[in-house]
């Protein structure tokens, strides 16, 4: 029987996360769960972005 993965239950939870950081810069978190494949044997697709105060 496999055990939950805590780790991996923690990232899918940032998923649509945003961080404000100094500056009126910002951080977005993008994770989905997909399935397994070649390039993604671990299922997981992510995206971790910085923006300036304009979105850019």
């Amino acid at each position: 029987m496999n055990s939950p993965d805590i780790g991996l239950d923690t990232l899918l939870d940032l998923d649509g996360s945003i961080l404000e950081q100094e500056g009126g810069y910002w951080i977005k978190i993008e994770v989905l769960r997909i399935p397994t494949s070649e390039h993604a044997h671990h299922g997981i697709r992510y995206s971790l972005t910085l923006h300036d105060k304009y979105g850019a």
